[in-house]
C-alpha cells in the first residue's frame, strides 16, 4: 500500500516537472519572438558580421581609390549594380558604392541624367586618376560625392528597372558590338535618341523612302563622333535640305561606309552621276563592290558619260566584276561600251535623260558697210551726206581734197560735222570717189 502511494507521488512530480519545462520553453520562445520583432530595421549600408566566426568585416578596404577603380572596371554591369549596396570605405571618404556608381557611368555609359530625372544633377564632381592609357595620357574617372538619399534611391530604382539604362552613346556601342544579332528592344531604345531622330528627319525629306533598318546600318558602320557632331550641328542649323543629306552621305562615303554609297544612289542618283567630281565618283565606285540594280546602272552611266579615263576604267572594272568576268588587261572605252551598252535604241538610264537635239546656230556674217552716197550736183562739185563717225580728215582723204578747201567751199566755221548734214565737194582731177 505504501509502495503504491510512493509511485503516485513520483508520477505527479514527473508531470509537474514536464509542465514546468513546457511553460519555460513557451516563455523563452515568446521572449525571443518579442525581441526579434522589436529590433529596428537593418540600415541600408550596415556592415554585417563575417560568415566565419564572430569577427566583423573591416570598415575600410586595404587598397586605394585607383586600385579599387581598376578592379571595378573589370566587372560587368550586373556585378557593379550589386556593389551599389557596399558602404565599405576606400579612400578620401569615398565608399565602394561611390566608386561603383562612377564606374557604371564611365565604363558602361549608364545615363545618370535620366536616372535622376526630376532631380538636380549632382553639383559636386571630382576627378580621380586611376592609371595611364596606352597613349600616355592620364586615365580619369568622375566621382559624384554628396548624393542625397533620394538621389541614391532614384538611381537604384533606375538601374534595377530599366531594360537599357545606357546613354545614346552606350546604346550605339552595344549595337555595334551585337552587329547582326540586334535586339529589337535595343533598336527601339536607340531610335528614340536625339542623334538617330536627327538623321531620320533628314532622310524623311527624300523622294526614296529610307527604311529605319537601312539608316541604322549605315550609322553603325560609322563612328559615334560623326553622328554626335552631325546631331549637334542639326540642333542649331535645322537644315533638312537635299544638300545637307548629300553632304552627310559623302562624309560617310569618304570614311569607307558602303551602305552610304548605296543610299546616295537610292536618294540622289542623278546627283551622283552628274554633279560629283571624279574624286568622289571614284570613292563611290570603290564602295560599290556588291552588285545591285542601282550600282550596275551607276557604273554603266559613268561609262557612257564624258568622264576621265580613270572613271571609265573603274566603271568598266565594276561592270566586269558584276558579270563575273575578268577585266581585259588593256582598257578601251569603246570595247567596254560594245560589251555592256545594250544594242537596242537609246534607252534612258535611271536619272540620265536622252540628249536633246540642238539645232545648228545660224551664222550671221556682217555685211560690208556701204559707202556713203555721193550725188553729183554739177561737173564742178558733188554733194556728200556726213555719216556717223565722219570727220573732215576722213572726208579729205577720201576725196583727195585739202581740209581747208572743204571748209572754205562749205563756209564751215569749225571742224565739227553733224551726221546727216550735206557737204559740197568741189571737183578735182585727183578726186577718188
Amino acid at each position: 500500500m505504501l509502495e503504491q502511494e510512493h509511485f503516485r507521488q513520483i508520477k505527479r512530480l514527473i508531470i509537474a516537472l514536464a509542465v514546468s519545462g513546457g511553460l519555460n520553453i513557451l516563455l523563452i520562445a515568446s521572449m525571443t519572438y518579442w525581441v526579434l520583432n522589436e529590433r529596428p530595421p537593418t540600415p541600408y549600408c550596415e556592415l554585417k558580421p563575417a560568415l566565419e566566426g564572430t569577427q566583423l568585416r573591416p570598415l575600410a578596404v586595404e587598397y586605394d581609390n585607383a586600385a579599387a577603380i581598376r578592379l571595378l572596371r573589370m566587372l560587368s554591369l550586373d556585378q557593379l549594380i550589386i556593389r551599389l549596396s557596399s558602404c565599405q570605405q576606400v579612400e578620401n571618404g569615398y565608399t565602394e558604392r561611390d566608386l561603383a556608381l562612377a564606374s557604371l557611368v564611365a565604363f558602361h555609359h549608364v545615363d545618370l541624367t535620366r536616372a535622376l530625372a526630376g532631380q538636380q544633377f549632382p553639383q559636386q564632381q571630382r576627378k580621380v586618376v586611376y592609371g595611364r592609357r596606352s597613349n600616355g595620357s592620364l586615365a580619369e574617372i568622375t566621382i559624384y560625392p554628396g548624393l542625397s538619399d533620394s538621389q541614391w534611391q532614384s538611381f537604384l530604382q533606375f538601374v534595377y528597372t530599366e531594360r537599357w539604362p545606357q546613354t545614346p552613346h552606350g546604346l550605339f556601342l552595344i549595337l555595334k558590338k551585337q552587329n547582326t544579332r540586334l535586339d529589337p528592344s535595343l533598336i527601339d531604345a536607340f531610335a528614340l535618341s536625339s542623334e538617330f531622330l536627327a538623321a531620320e528627319a533628314l532622310f524623311s525629306r527624300s523622294k526614296y523612302r529610307v527604311e529605319k533598318s537601312e539608316l541604322l546600318q549605315m550609322l553603325l558602320e560609322g563612328d559615334w563622333k560623326t553622328l554626335s557632331e552631325f546631331s549637334e550641328q542639326q540642333r542649331s542649323l535645322q537644315d533638312l535640305s537635299d544638300a545637307r543629306r548629300q553632304q552627310l552621305l559623302l562624309g560617310y562615303i569618304q570614311k569607307g561606309i558602303k551602305n552610304a554609297a548605296f543610299l546616295l544612289l537610292k536618294t540622289d542618283f542623278t546627283f551622283a552621276v552628274k554633279k560629283l567630281d571624279d574624286s568622289n565618283v571614284l570613292n563611290m565606285l570603290l564602295q560599290l563592290e556588291e552588285k545591285s540594280p542601282d550600282s550596275e546602272k551607276y557604273a554603266l552611266a559613268l561609262l557612257k558619260s564624258p568622264r576621265s579615263d580613270a572613271v571609265w576604267k573603274m566603271a568598266a572594272t565594276r561592270l566586269h566584276q558584276y558579270t563575273g568576268e575578268e577585266r581585259p588587261q588593256t582598257f578601251q572605252q569603246q570595247a567596254a561600251l560594245t560589251r555592256f551598252v545594250p544594242t537596242a535604241p537609246n534607252r534612258p538610264i535611271r536619272g540620265i535623260e536622252k540628249p536633246q537635239v540642238i539645232p545648228e546656230p545660224i551664222k550671221i556674217t556682217a555685211a560690208a558697210a556701204k559707202p556713203a552716197p555721193v550725188s553729183p550736183l554739177s561737173n564742178k562739185e558733188r554733194l556728200y551726206i556726213v555719216q556717223e563717225g565722219d570727220n573732215l580728215w576722213k572726208i579729205s582723204r577720201r576725196f583727195n581734197i585739202d581740209i581747208s578747201v572743204i571748209k572754205k567751199h562749205n563756209r564751215l566755221p569749225t571742224d565739227v560735222l553733224k551726221p546727216g548734214s550735206p557737204l559740197r565737194i568741189p571737183a578735182s582731177s585727183n578726186n577718188k570717189i
